[in-house]
């Protein structure tokens, strides 16, 4: 009887290790916010993303074929100047962006709106590249979009945000999630929505 327990218990332990050591199907991105600001109290804005890329495929087919188990799935840990971080969920593509463009407002001092607000500004992300790739024993991660904000008066303002990055392939997935909180960090931090503001007053 106790060695049918023992056999038992060891059979629990043994299905929890190889479920810790699966890989998992997800990305994690760690988004660096900058220092905090106020630039944007006072300032209601709600977020939204429109999916524009002509090759929707976050992956080409030599990274697909390094991380077979991604299912489309980003995790966001949001870290802070003391080092501090926090994980936020985990998200498709488009709401990923959303999640991480409402920190950044929200960093800044601005409350975000989940839908259009009559007194508020809307800030919309055109997405218009997002790939991951290997070249050369490279991950090499490209993404570019459009920043739009307008007022409820129709006032208008616009910028463009675009850029690249490499790292070499030593670790696979653990490459590619650095390349990729980098990345995103960068290009979300480019933007400057205080200055858009001005330019729509």
């Amino acid at each position: 009887m106790e060695t049918r327990k023992l056999f038992a218990l060891s059979f629990v332990f043994l299905a929890a290790w190889l479920g810790a050591c699966a890989p998992k199907p997800f990305l994690k991105v760690q988004y660096q916010l900058p220092s905090t600001s106020a630039a944007l109290t006072g300032e209601t804005i709600s977020v939204t993303i429109s999916d524009r890329r002509k090759d929707t495929a976050f992956l080409s087919s030599s990274a697909e074929k390094s991380l077979k188990n991604f299912n489309g799935t980003f995790s966001l840990v949001v870290l802070r100047d003391d080092g501090s971080g926090n994980l936020i969920g985990a998200y498709d593509m488009d709401s990923l962006m959303k999640a991480v463009f409402t920190q950044r407002l929200k960093n800044e001092g601005a409350q975000v709106s989940a839908a259009a607000d009559s007194d508020g500004a809307r800030l919309e992300i055109e997405l218009k590249e997002f790939k991951l790739d290997i070249v050369d024993r490279k991950w090499v991660l490209r993404m570019s979009y459009q920043a739009g904000l307008t007022r409820q008066t129709g006032v208008v303002a616009e910028e463009s945000v675009n850029g690249s990055a490499e790292r070499v392939k030593l670790m696979g997935k653990t490459d590619a999630e650095k390349i990729l909180g980098e990345l995103v960090t960068d290009m979300v931090n480019k933007l400057d929505v205080a200055t858009l503001f001005q330019k729509t007053r």
